[in-house]
């Protein structure tokens, strides 16, 4: 299990062997846009790249038509670490050759389930416009939406990982305020200002977000984002937590470790994650994390049961911080986003303690969110440069 928003099984394999999702069967996904929102002309095929702090991943889309994907478990954190639980390199460079690889490797893979001779776009978003990634755009400030997206966004020749140019979408900042602490508001994201656009449109056209209805998502993983859209579908700012690091750091290096099974258990025993969550709400994460050592000495839990436990504390603990967000406290509506098991765990402890609905996005939208706010933003760059 990876919280960078994984699924379970994925634990225990070589990081370097593919997860594919890919054909005619359960990827084409067909997403139906109205208004000012288009990903791409019907007849357009883009590849959409989304690099993540330990993923990487490449969609193909047929129009808004999502067709392939691709991942590896390489993503920007190998860039800065030699060796997983190392220091960072002085260089910040020393492993970006295996993130070049990775992004090679997804691009290759996919592009092979496209039509025969088609003209393929490639656009870039997330972790891969960033210093530690394959090359630096600077952010946007907020409110952004499209537009400056597409004012921003760089088009890079990149041939040690694609034969054409790529366009690589930067991310967005939320500005400090006034005062002495008003830095403790700045915030900045790369790669989901893609998936809450993408998210947001598709919710818009399907009539569950009303036009001019200001909106709230939440992007659980490694690091998890809360993102404000405004009724004119722009993102106004972002508050992030470090709470997926946070509990992978804690389990691998830390005491922990030898209480804990070396792979996350593919399925949480709900008991172990309620117990989890009840203690880090009683006593604070710190007590909560040093109970999973208690639990093995005593025998009180199993290893797959405490690895539920602390997963349960640390959701817990985070949802505690958001819910005490004044965007959450406005009581409005939270979208959920990410994948499972995280996207049921946030929206189960979120449901808790919001007075508005808690809503967890469906599987299919929540894969292509990304790739269709990328993509949007491709044909947005093109209109304002009337191509």
């Amino acid at each position: 299990m990876s919280f960078s928003g994984e699924g379970l099984a994925d634990k225990g394999k070589d990081p370097s062997d593919p997860v594919r999702r890919q054909g005619k069967s359960g990827a084409m996904i067909d997403f139906d846009f109205q208004g000012d929102f288009r990903p791409r002309p019907a007849s357009a095929w883009t590849i959409a790249l989304d690099g993540g702090t330990t993923n990487t991943r490449a969609r193909l889309l047929h129009g808004s038509r999502l067709v392939a994907t691709a991942r590896r478990a390489v993503g920007v954190r190998d860039t800065v670490l030699d060796e997983p639980g190392t220091s960072p390199s002085p260089s910040g460079r020393a492993r970006r050759e295996a993130l070049v690889e990775a992004v090679r490797a997804v691009i290759d893979e996919v592009r092979g389930a496209a039509e025969p001779g088609v003209d393929l776009e490639v656009v870039a978003a997330g972790m891969l416009s960033s210093e530690v990634g394959l090359v630096a755009v600077p952010h946007v400030e907020a409110p952004a939406g499209l537009d400056e997206l597409a004012q921003g966004a760089a088009v890079v020749s990149l041939p040690e990982v694609h034969d054409r140019p790529i366009l690589v979408v930067p991310g967005i900042r939320t500005p400090a305020t006034e005062g002495p602490d008003g830095w403790f508001e700045s915030d900045v994201m790369r790669g989901e200002e893609c998936e809450t656009l993408g998210v947001h449109a598709a919710l818009v056209a399907d009539g569950r977000i009303a036009a001019g209805e200001p909106a709230l998502f939440l992007w659980p993983g490694s690091h998890t984002k809360l993102v404000a859209v405004d009724a004119d579908g722009r993102i106004t700012q972002s508050f992030t937590t470090l709470s997926g690091e946070v509990l992978q750091a804690v389990a691998r290096h830390t005491l922990l470790a030898a209480s804990l099974p070396a792979a996350w258990p593919d399925d949480l025993d709900p008991d172990a994650v309620a117990a989890g969550a009840r203690a880090a709400e009683r006593f604070g994460l710190g007590r909560a994390a040093f109970l999973v050592r208690i639990a093995a000495l005593s025998e009180a839990l199993d290893p797959g049961r405490r690895a539920a436990f602390w997963i349960g504390a640390a959701v817990a603990a985070d949802v505690m911080d958001l819910a005490g967000h004044p965007l959450v406290e406005s009581g409005r509506a939270i979208w959920v986003g990410s994948r499972q098991p995280l996207r049921a765990l946030y929206v189960a402890g979120l449901a808790r303690r919001h007075a508005g609905p808690v809503v967890a996005i469906d599987d299919p939208l929540a894969e292509a969110a990304s790739a269709l706010g990328a993509c949007a933003v491709v044909a947005r760059r093109r209109l304002l440069k009337g191509v």
